[in-house]
Formats: C-alpha cells, structure tokens, sequence
C-alpha cells in the first residue's frame, strides 16, 4: 500500500510540474453532484450505491487542478486527485485526473489508485458542468470499482488574472523629407529626385560604376575604368595615344624583377582606360649563347609579362599576345657589358586613335 501511495503521489507531483504556469488563472472552486458507485463483481456481498458528493478544488494554473471528493454512502468515501484539462480553465475541455482514494468503515479501511477521466462543459466562465468517471483500483487486492459522476463546479477565482497583453508599440515617425526611402538622419544626399533608385545612403545608384548616376546615364554598361564623359558615355578623343613598356631581365632570366612592377601597371592602367586596345609583348636577349636557346628564352621572357598583366592586374588574356625575337634585334651593343644588359629585355608599345563623339 505505501508503494502505491508514494507512486501516485510521484505523479501528481510530475503533473503539476511539467505544465507551463507563465499566465496563471488560480483559486479556489467548490464541486457538488451525484456518484454512482459500481462496485467490482468479486464483491460478492456488495451491491452498487449512489449518493451525493462534495468537493474543494484549488486551481494551480490554466491547466491543473487538486480536487478533494467526499461522498457518504453508508461508507464515507474520499478522493484526493490532480487534475490536468487540455484547454485553459474557463474553456469547454476534456480532462484526465490521477490520485488516491480511501474508503472508511465499509467492511474494512480500503484505500486506492484513482484513474479518472471526462468532459467539463462552461455555462459562464464562473460556472461549469462535468461528466466523468472514475476507476479505483484497491491497494490490497485485484478489486476495480467504477465510479461514474455528474457534477458542477464554481471557480471563486479571478476571472481576469491572465495578464492583460502588452501594447504595441507605437511606430515612432520617421521623417524623410525627399521620400526615397531612407530617413534623413541617414540620408547623405537628402534632396534625391524623385522615383529615382538610391542606394542605402539615400544617394542615386551609378549601376556601372563610372561615376555618373543612372539618372543621368545615357550609356548605362559602360566597362569598367573605362573613361566617360558627364552622360556616362566613352570618351572619344581627337588624338593619338600610346605607352611603352621596357622590362629588363638578368642574364639567362626570365624572372621578372619586382622593380618593373609600376612599369607594367601603367600598361595595365592604359589597357583599362581605352579597353579596345590590344599589345604584343615582344621578347629579347644580347647575343651570348646559341641562337636557337635565345629564341626560347625570349619567348618565355614575353609569356611571362604577358602572365604578370593577365594575373596581377586583370587583363584580358585575350587583349594580350607574346612574340619572341631572340637575338635578332639589339637596341644597344653586345659588345659591352651594359649594352647586353640593354639587349636583355621585354618591350612593348601601344598605340590607339581614339575620336570624340559629336
């Protein structure tokens, strides 16, 4: 008997426990009505009762409830349960109750498990009906009496104690005198035409990047770096432009020194600028040595400027070839020292005619 009691008491304690009693809706109710006992067929000098019964419940929160029952058939009859509904209190809900329960005087004590479960309908949210039954399963031998009732509940609760939702916040106005979109406080170029597209700024957006605003673009995919006039249109120009590049190698090298590195960016700058404009990158060496290893080594000396645009700076390998001229054109003499050092080098020249547009 005292492991059943301490079992049930254990459930109980799991049931009020695990539910959520954030929003609570407590207090005391009073339950009265009529049981109908139908007592377990082994019980053979026993005939089935009904009697009134009275109850206490205290409401924990929305969901769970301890409920004293008291019935006196001939026999006083007590209930101790939890009580779990699976809708909030004040709510038409099914319910399931856990407890024990003793009879006193009748034959002997008995004392058991009480199962129960039913429906518990609301006039008001004060007043409410409940059909159920109860299963009680006798601590000290295999008997199971059923217990079918009909009862109405009071709640003296606060009906109101749910916490009242908090108020939305009221939007704070926000001011944006130019209507783009972006508040002033933000805007850092407040005075937008308007239906014009801004960025997060509040500025107009310039889509291709070239420094005029879409708004004002009349060329609106213009490559990159290349130069426009105040339409956002490439710039034609009425001359002749060029650039030359002269990178110089050690003996037998084809390293390319990180000193020519602003060399071959201006060739890269100028090949951004005017984006239609293609370069031969031509090798030379001095005339030491066999004339069929010259040749391959300028070759590779041209391929690897070619590489170093191409990788460093985002040419278009397309945009760029390499030419190979062994020994066969000297600019210095190979006789000396300083001329072969001359004569070692990579050299390229770039020439465009551009027009301005009417």
């Amino acid at each position: 008997m005292q492991n059943f009691t301490k079992l049930a008491v254990m459930l109980m304690a799991l049931t009020i426990c695990n539910v959520n009693a954030e929003e609570e809706t407590n207090g005391v109710y009073i339950s009265a009505g009529y049981n109908w006992f139908n007592f377990d067929d082994d019980r053979a000098l026993l005939d089935d009762e009904d009697d009134l019964f009275v109850g206490l419940g205290y409401q924990i929160n929305d969901n769970v409830a301890l409920e004293l029952k008291y019935s006196d058939f001939g026999s006083d009859f007590y209930s101790l349960n939890s009580v779990y509904r699976f809708e909030p209190r004040s709510e038409n809900s099914f319910f399931w109750k856990l407890g024990i329960t003793r009879y006193d005087d009748f034959v002997d004590d008995r004392g058991g498990l009480n199962l129960g479960a039913g429906y518990e309908a609301h006039f008001n949210e004060k007043l409410s009906m409940t059909l159920g039954v109860d299963s009680v399963l006798m601590f000290n031998d295999d008997y199971t009496d059923w217990v079918p009732y009909i009862g109405f509940n009071y709640f003296f609760g606060d009906v109101n104690s749910k916490p009242a939702p908090a108020p939305k916040p009221v939007a704070p106005v926000v001011k944006d005198s130019d209507k783009d979109g972006v508040r002033d406080e933000l805007d850092q170029c407040p005075n937008s035409a308007t239906g014009v597209s801004v960025d997060a700024n509040g500025c107009e957006l310039d889509s291709d990047n070239d420094g005029v605003v879409d708004s004002m673009d009349k060329c609106p995919n213009t490559p990159a770096g290349a130069k426009v006039d105040a339409t956002g249109c490439r710039v034609m120009l009425t001359e002749d432009v060029s650039i030359k590049l002269n990178v110089q190698f050690a003996n037998n090298s084809n390293v390319i020194s990180d000193e020519y590195r602003q060399e071959i960016k201006r060739v890269a700058d100028f090949m951004s600028s005017y984006p239609d404009t293609l370069v031969v990158i031509e090798g030379h060496t001095d005339s030491r040595g066999a004339a069929s290893y010259n040749q391959s080594l300028s070759e590779k000396r041209a391929i690897a400027v070619m590489q170093y645009l191409v990788a460093e700076f985002s040419i278009d390998q397309a945009r760029v070839s390499a030419d190979g001229k062994g020994e066969i054109s000297p600019i210095a003499d190979n006789e000396t020292a300083e001329g072969r050092a001359t004569n070692r080098r990579v050299q390229a020249e770039i020439k465009t005619s551009v027009t301005k547009a009417q």
